[in-house]
């Protein structure tokens, strides 16, 4: 075992089965219900059947905040209460042949006695809906189940089925009298081999914190359960209004498909309202936000209101864009794409709060700034996080309302210049990403209007195309491997071309591959047939003429 203390944060190193056996353990009430399917479950007890005779098997870390005389669990519900439920499934097996097995199992790992009840209790407890059918599970005199009302309580039987069969499965080659020994060196295994890091927090804020220098199992949704029970905490007298709009805004959020979806969308909407905040400073942030019940319900209503305008910054489909000039669609189209995270709580500013031919031309404004920042390889820098923080908030307090004040805003935003220089000499590895490029840069030679929105993307139609191949098989000498290398993904090497013309190319020569690009409809494809050989020159000859036409795609 081995502890070490920092600033009252304690770590340790521990079976499974001795944090069971040494704590009083308890899921606070409003953290989310058990949830582990018989995937799960399963995984679990399969990963336990294949590290038990190769030594121990690391299962991450338990975070939790001292409480009283126990531990409250912020995150590991999951694998304490699966582990405890296989523990009671070998307790029961051996009911009535190895009553000290049982009794040690019962007594140590799983149960406890309160007196002022006069009742066997478990020695983990769940949350509020959950706490008294797992209590009927890991309780030998089981009595009366009780009824089954919520999904969780369906996962929770289906669990312990699980675990009976898994028990079932050990020892069904065995003989009886071998049973005890078999299943007491798993109870061991559990209990001093299946490790984990027992992290104690002294307050829910470090308990968050300690999240963002954590790579665990469901770390981002504990962080949700910290804030959600921080405002239910808050919300005394009008819990239910707060838990319904909470639960309202998670429904809206639960519609893009991601799990870690409710902590970022939580730091967002405070970004829009405070200005630029890391991560680590969400907690606090909701902290210093919300003091009272009323203070609760506001902040909730808020989130409720902002999740469908964060949503419909998703999906240009969405049924928010209805009304908004057709640019508007397109621009969304276009984020998606870039996926450029630190421009979402502005898109999100400018959704909410801009009238829609205003927040139309500033979202396509917005989409130049993506572009040039992407090329230009500074969308994660602080010197930029912050202005777009800084620039939404000012938007959402109504202090900027249009595209030109928030052009004006923006002096984050890369030059003609500066974007010219990084276009010239841009290497894009990201195929969909080309094919966008180019596409634009395509549409801007051909003075089409809008270059800059997503046309046409179907691969079946339209591939992209290598010149110098990322594999040359021979046919060019003229390029050493480290010219591959460093050539083959500059944009002036790619492409566009229709999928049945492409679809035999591949590793051809130059003078094979110019017979096709000669009668390319796209022109700045055919313009390639113009060369008489392909080499460095040519390549960096023609990005710099890509560089010029991408000030006219993504204008400013």
């Amino acid at each position: 075992m081995m502890v070490e203390q920092r600033s009252q944060i304690v770590f340790e190193q521990a079976g499974l089965g001795s944090v069971l056996k040494a704590n009083n353990l308890a899921v606070p009430p409003n953290q989310r219900e058990y949830a582990w399917t018989d995937k799960q479950v399963t995984q679990l007890f399969r990963d336990y059947s294949r590290a038990i005779n190769n030594g121990s098997y690391f299962l991450g870390t338990i975070v939790t905040i001292p409480r009283g005389e126990g531990l409250e669990v912020v995150d590991g519900q999951q694998r304490l209460a699966t582990t405890a439920i296989l523990l009671a499934a070998i307790r029961d097996h051996l009911a009535g042949k190895e009553e000290i097995i049982v009794e040690s199992i019962n007594n140590e790992f799983l149960t406890g006695i309160v007196r002022a009840r006069r009742a066997r209790v478990s020695k983990l407890r769940l949350n509020v809906d959950d706490a008294e059918l797992f209590n009927w599970i890991v309780t030998q005199e089981k009595g009366q189940q009780p009824d089954v009302t919520r999904r969780s309580h369906e996962l929770l039987l289906d669990a312990y089925a699980e675990a009976r069969r898994h028990v079932t499965a050990i020892v069904s080659a065995l003989d009886p009298k071998d049973h005890g020994d078999v299943l007491n060196s798993w109870v061991s295994f559990i209990e001093h081999q299946a490790l984990v890091v027992l992290l104690k927090v002294p307050n829910d804020a470090d308990a968050y914190r300690m999240f963002e220098t954590l790579n665990d199992r469901g770390l981002k949704t504990s962080q949700a359960d910290l804030i959600k029970n921080y405002l239910f905490g808050r919300a005394d007298q009008r819990i239910h209004e707060v838990q319904t709009k909470w639960a309202y805004m998670r429904g809206a959020l639960e519609t893009l498909d991601d799990d870690e979806i409710t902590v970022t969308f939580l730091r967002h909407a405070l970004i829009v309202q405070k200005g630029h905040l890391t991560e680590s400073a969400v907690y606090d942030a909701v902290q210093e936000s919300v003091k009272s019940e009323a203070g609760a319900l506001t902040f909730v209503a808020t989130l409720e209101s902002l999740a469908s305008s964060y949503v419909a910054t998703f999906n240009g489909e969405h049924e928010r864009w209805n009304g908004y000039p057709d640019a508007a669609r397109r621009a969304i189209e276009v984020f998606n794409l870039l996926n450029i995270k630190p421009l979402r709580p502005l898109l999100l500013a400018v959704t909410s709060k801009m009238q829609p031919k205003e927040a139309a031309q500033s979202l396509q404004f917005l989409v130049s700034l993506g572009v040039r920042l992407m090329i230009a390889s500074s969308t994660r820098s602080g010197s930029v996080e912050e202005p777009l923080a800084e620039a939404a908030k000012r938007v959402y307090d109504g202090k900027i309302t249009n595209k030109d004040d928030l052009r004006k805003e923006l002096t984050v935003t890369p030059s003609d210049a500066v974007f010219r220089d990084a276009l010239a000499n841009a290497r894009v590895s990201n195929a969909k990403l080309a094919r966008y490029y180019l596409r634009s840069l395509e549409m801007a030679a051909k003075e089409e209007p809008e270059p800059w929105f997503i046309p046409q993307d179907d691969r079946s139609i339209i591939n992209l195309e290598h010149v110098l191949p990322q594999r040359p098989d021979g046919n060019w000498p003229q390029f050493d491997d480290d010219a591959v290398s460093v050539y083959s993904k500059r944009l002036g090497n790619l492409s566009l071309m229709r999928a049945l013309d492409n679809s035999g190319l591949k590793s051809e020569s130059f003078e094979e591959k110019k017979q096709v690009y000669a009668v390319c409809p796209y022109v700045l494809t055919s313009q390639i047939a113009e060369c008489d050989e392909w080499t460095v020159d040519r390549i960096v000859e023609r990005q710099k003429v890509l560089a010029d036409l991408g000030i006219a795609a993504w204008p400013i």
